[in-house]
């Protein structure tokens, strides 16, 4: 959030009447239509949504792409493996992603160019060489004669083992895969390479292990790394200009455009002159948040300033996805001499004094490049003063597995022995203190929050949740799924055609309450009486009411059309008596929300909005799992949500989740890197090129020597420490969430998400095992 204040003010009043207060994109748009001129807009200047980005950007892209070259993507999508993910890979994605990331960093056509250039290199150096006397013909001939001569030694040699079998099966679903396609993938040569066999099968497919390890050698290997990428870049170059066109021809600017004109504009003498004479102070908020694009406009902006005020807590910068660098806000602070006792928080008003003192103990060595002094907050709420009923604030919920043997359990064992828990402690009316009551009370649903990694382990929690009896206040995919959303949806299907039978089956099945077989037999009865095929189900009350609205539509838009069918055929009462209302009606107030977004889009495109294209645009939606549900908040709710969610919010009770995940320093896909040894503020977008890497191994990476050469490279090192610092200041944000108690579950399985923020197992904090609740005793 930005704040820039006028000289010449009045009153405090005048003030922030006349400040320009918002977001960066906010001001930006106003800047931009101050001085249109100067930066060559029109005065009515406005961003184009999101969503409206894709589209166009669909398009600009749909330009460019021939068939021949989405067959050779695809192609060289499922030689590398790309597509054998739990979702769908999507390359088209990874196009965008890295018009993105030019574009917010000024990048021009030179250094895309040798940023391809460099990506290819820089991920080709970690191969062996090409063998130039085995052609690649050569390499796939000898492994499928190596696959036929191992199959013949295996099954002659009585070796029935399951594991030798299974080596069986495996490479003969292999050999028939050569035998039709000539070759493998390349995952494939490295499944054969950790092949299993029995004892007395080892022998056998030692030959043909050894030569699969020679993967690394295949000239088609290192030409399908070299085409993909080559590929993802060409098409982005090609997609960004087409893009640019595509917008120049209509008048169009979206959210990347806006910063790089502002940012520009800010160059101009005339602007410069004007903003020196006006601005007073400039204020930012949230700058550990901060771009590097809009880090340039806020400096900028900082010269015309008489003050500037830059307010962020480093320990909270958790949006590199979205493109921000904590590393600018250090730079910052070093150029200005540090950060100065007075401007550092001191206290925390939200947390009880438990919380306050177990973050400072963990955090304090998490942030080693941080003095303590910034990081370590002292308690305004004073364990002393705790209502006497209260339990300990910092609580362990360790669950131990009583089945057999020694694997632990998949999901969602974890997540039921939670929301057990999170019952229990609603039973035992743990008492909280909320923060607009005076009186200490019991805890509610609506008071515990439990936070999780990703929102496929929300989903899960949810489940369980509801598996124990509890309500779940989460946004969720799913909407066109649910039957308040099938009911209304096939209203609307009806009112546009009376004919849609399977439409009505839905009424009556959902509105009517009639069994499938019933329906069946309605159906079948209807079918012998040879009457219209529009008077089906007209004998039913429902039905003929919703007949009745068809013919009051003529010239109602589809927000319109869908609260006639809501308010007279009192859907949400119909809906409310299955149970679980809140939620429910959340829903349907969702697809409310959808059909105006639909009609809001409709108007931006300058296209026509109708029944029908909202039943097409809310499938489409649902087709991408975008079909978001109502978060059915409500005081009977546990609010289920992700790290990154919780940002800027709080709860009585917080349950921190996904401590077990393994460290996400991933080096494939598209990275900003930079040559500088430090941030030059001088040049913040200079010295960087996009590296874009792609795993050529699939699931089968693990142990490989590709995947050992790169572990020792400095990409990985680099890689690992911004995971680090990215997780505990993930953490951070996730433990000071909670405001009385502080909930870590445990089983057998280490917590390595929290051991990793210590970063020292040996200091790690003794967790009684054999607790069922324990707490902890923290010293400041």
């Amino acid at each position: 959030r930005v704040r820039l204040l006028s000289q010449g003010m009045t009153s405090e009043a005048d003030d922030l009447s006349n400040a320009l207060i918002g977001t960066v994109h906010g001001l930006g748009v106003k800047l931009l239509k101050r001085f249109a001129f100067e930066a060559g807009v029109s005065p009515d200047v406005s961003i184009m949504a999101d969503e409206d980005q894709q589209v166009f950007f669909n398009q600009a892209l749909a330009m460019v792409l021939s068939s021949d070259v989405i067959t050779k993507m695809e192609h060289l999508v499922n030689r590398l493996g790309l597509n054998k993910g739990r979702t769908p890979y999507d390359w088209r994605k990874e196009v965008k992603r890295l018009t993105d990331v030019a574009r917010t960093n000024a990048f021009e056509a030179d250094n895309l160019q040798e940023s391809k250039e460099k990506s290819i290199a820089s991920l080709l150096a970690f191969f062996s060489p090409i063998a130039s006397t085995r052609t690649p013909q050569k390499l796939n001939d000898t492994l499928k004669s190596l696959l036929e001569t191992t199959l013949s030694e295996l099954r002659d040699n009585d070796d029935s083992t399951k594991t030798t079998q299974k080596v069986v099966n495996t490479l003969q679903n292999l050999y028939n895969d050569i035998h039709t396609k000539g070759a493998l993938n390349w995952h494939e040569w490295i499944k054969i390479t950790k092949l299993k066999p029995g004892k007395a099968s080892k022998g056998a497919v030692e030959t043909i292990q050894d030569f699969a390890q020679k993967v690394e050698i295949h000239a088609d290997l290192h030409q399908d790394i070299t085409d993909f990428i080559t590929n993802v870049f060409d098409l982005a170059m090609s997609a960004l200009n087409e893009y640019e066109e595509y917008k120049k021809r209509r008048g169009l600017i979206d959210y990347i455009d806006m910063e790089i004109h502002v940012n520009r504009l800010l160059n101009n003498p005339v602007v410069q002159e004007v903003m020196t004479e006006e601005l007073d102070l400039l204020m930012v908020d949230e700058f550990q948040d901060t771009s590097p694009i809009q880090l340039e406009i806020f400096l900028k902006l900082s010269k015309f300033a008489q003050i500037s005020v830059w307010v962020g807590d480093p320990k909270q910068s958790i949006y590199g996805f979205r493109g921000a660098e904590p590393a600018l806000m250090n730079a910052i602070v070093k150029e200005m001499g540090g950060v100065k006792k007075e401007d550092i928080q001191e206290f925390s008003w939200r947390s009880r004094e438990d919380i306050v003192h177990a973050t400072n103990a963990i955090f304090v060595k998490a942030f080693p490049n941080i003095k303590p002094e910034q990081i370590a907050l002292k308690p305004k709420r004073e364990k002393s003063k705790d209502p006497i009923e209260q339990d300990l604030a910092l609580i362990q919920w360790h669950f131990e597995y009583d089945g057999k043997g020694n694997r632990l359990p998949g999901k969602p064992w974890m997540e039921n022995a939670i929301a057990r828990n999170i019952r229990k402690a609603i039973e035992d009316k743990k008492i909280i203190q909320p923060k607009d009551e005076d009186q200490p009370r019991s805890i509610r649903a609506g008071d515990i929050a439990v936070l999780c990694r990703s929102n496929f382990e929300c989903q899960t929690v949810a489940e369980s949740l509801h598996h124990a009896g509890l309500k779940a206040a989460i946004a969720r995919n799913g909407l066109v799924e649910t039957s308040e959303a099938k009911l209304v949806l096939a209203c609307l299907k009806y009112i546009l055609n009376d004919r849609d039978s399977l439409s009505i089956a839905e009424i009556m099945l959902l509105a009517v309450g009639k069994d499938i077989e019933s329906i069946i037999d309605h159906r079948i009865q209807f079918l012998e009486t040879g009457e219209h095929p529009a008077r089906w189900g007209l004998d039913i009350n429902f039905i003929k009411k919703l007949k009745q609205i068809r013919k009051e539509i003529t010239e109602l838009s589809s927000s319109e059309i869908l609260n006639l069918v809501l308010e007279t055929l009192e859907i949400r009462r119909i809906a409310a008596a299955w149970g679980n209302p809140e939620q429910r009606l959340s829903n349907i107030d969702e697809l409310s929300k959808q059909v105006l977004q639909y009609e809001e889009r409709c108007n931006r495109l300058h296209t026509a909005a109708s029944l029908g294209g909202f039943l097409l645009w809310i499938a489409e939606l649902a087709a991408n799992e975008l079909d978001t549900q109502g978060s059915g908040e409500s005081p009977d709710a546990v609010n289920v949500l992700t790290y990154h969610r919780s940002k800027g919010l709080e709860w009585p009770m917080v349950i921190c989740h996904s401590l077990e995940q393994k460290l996400r320093d991933n080096v494939w896909g598209i990275q900003l890197v930079s040559e500088a040894t430090k941030v030059d503020l001088d040049n913040i977008l200079g010295n960087r090129w996009i590296r874009f890497w792609v795993n050529p191994y699939s699931d089968q990476i693990k142990n490989t020597p590709l995947e050992n050469k790169i572990n020792l490279s400095p990409a990985k090192a680099k890689a690992r420490a911004e995971a680090l610092q990215e997780e505990a200041r993930l953490l951070y944000v996730g433990i000071t969430r909670a405001r009385d108690y502080l909930v870590i579950p445990t089983r057998k399985s280490p917590t390595k998400w929290l051991n990793r923020c210590w970063h020292n197992d040996e200091d790690v904090p003794t967790l009684d095992a054999n607790s069922h609740e324990t707490s902890w005793v923290w010293q400041q």
